[in-house]
């Protein structure tokens, strides 16, 4: 690939490929389609690929995010006009996991909380009555309900780990198959039943048309009062002026976030001092990080690099997102080289 203009991370890596680097910080779509429409790949985070975008991209054969999320990418666009579109798959999967039960666990034992009082002096016994205010209600975690909604890589990767705590398991996934469920020893519920009976709900669907504010305050009066609610996946899943009136209201007992909603214009996702969040006792939060760990970042880039090359060399990428193109991808192809 002599010569091609791809938009990488690392000069080192790039030039093993015999790849020319240009690194184009972009925002708006006159931007990118500046940097990218001579591209012949792209790799990209977190940056808008829209239709009007995708159009001027005149050799790019795959844009792919080095991320898991992919929801800033048309996909239908790129298949339209013979672009391959791939992710980097499940490669934090069993972290994001571990961090879906450590926030579980850390609401079931509300840890935040008692540290905080530590801190603050309160241990022995002149302020049992102080420690009463907090520590009711607190349930033992055997035998209780977790209820996870989206049932791909990472919510399957909870199973054996809430398992190991004896948690019953149900799970909402239109879209996966019965024998899934079944081999899993997972029961799969509709909606409504795994916001009834669940102690704890933890959200692993990708952000869609589908389940943008999937989560309202609707919802979250199905849920038990006695409930927390787990989300490691994408802040705008959720009506976060729903889930605020949730918390303050006592409709659900807590929540652990690891994500919040996207601000500027939906592109920027930051929780600002003056956050409401902020402001109750019952709300974990993490800077989403969920997905981090020594292994996950090597991994990312690994596998940005094999879905280059792959494509380069006339194969299809493993995490392939829209095997739809083939035939538009292989009729562009071919009509450039003869021409």
């Amino acid at each position: 690939m002599p010569n091609s203009r791809i938009q990488l991370q690392d000069e080192e890596e790039c030039r093993k490929i015999g790849a020319e680097l240009f690194v184009i910080p972009c925002r708006t779509e006159d931007e990118l389609i500046a940097a990218t429409q001579d591209a012949d790949a792209v790799l990209t985070y977190s940056v808008p690929f829209t239709r009007k975008v995708i159009s001027k991209l005149n050799r790019c054969k795959l844009i792919h995010s080095i991320g898991a999320g992919y929801e800033e990418i048309d996909v239908q666009a790129a298949t339209d006009y013979g672009i391959c579109v791939s992710n980097a798959g499940d490669f934090n999967s069993e972290e994001v996991a571990e961090h879906a039960m450590a926030l579980i666990l850390a609401c079931a034992r509300k840890l935040v909380r008692l540290d905080r009082a530590v801190r603050e002096g309160k241990w022995d016994s002149s302020i049992v009555q102080e420690m009463r205010k907090i520590l009711p209600p607190i349930f033992q975690i055997r035998g209780q309900t977790l209820g996870i909604i989206g049932f791909g890589n990472i919510g399957r990767c909870i199973v054996p780990k809430a398992k190991g705590f004896e948690l019953r398991i149900i799970a909402f996934d239109p879209y996966v198959p019965s024998d899934v469920f079944k081999e899993l020893g997972v029961e799969s519920v509709t909606l409504d039943k795994l916001l009834s009976e669940s102690d704890f709900i933890t959200v692993h669907t990708a952000l869609t048309k589908e389940t943008w504010h999937l989560f309202g305050v609707e919802q979250f009066r199905k849920m038990k009062q006695t409930a927390y609610f787990i989300n490691c996946a994408r802040g705008d899943i959720v009506d976060e002026e729903a889930l605020y009136t949730a918390l303050a209201n006592g409709y659900i007992a807590g929540a652990g976030l690891d994500v919040v909603a996207r601000r500027g214009g939906g592109r920027e996702e930051y929780l600002s001092l003056d956050h409401p969040f902020l402001k109750l006792e019952n709300v974990i939060l993490t800077p989403h990080c969920a997905g981090y760990s020594q292994c996950t970042e090597p991994e990312r880039k690994r596998r940005a690099y094999e879905h280059l090359g792959q494509v380069f060399r006339g194969q299809w990428p493993t995490w392939f997102l829209n095997p739809e193109v083939k035939g538009k991808f292989l009729e562009r192809w071919r009509k450039d080289k003869k021409n």
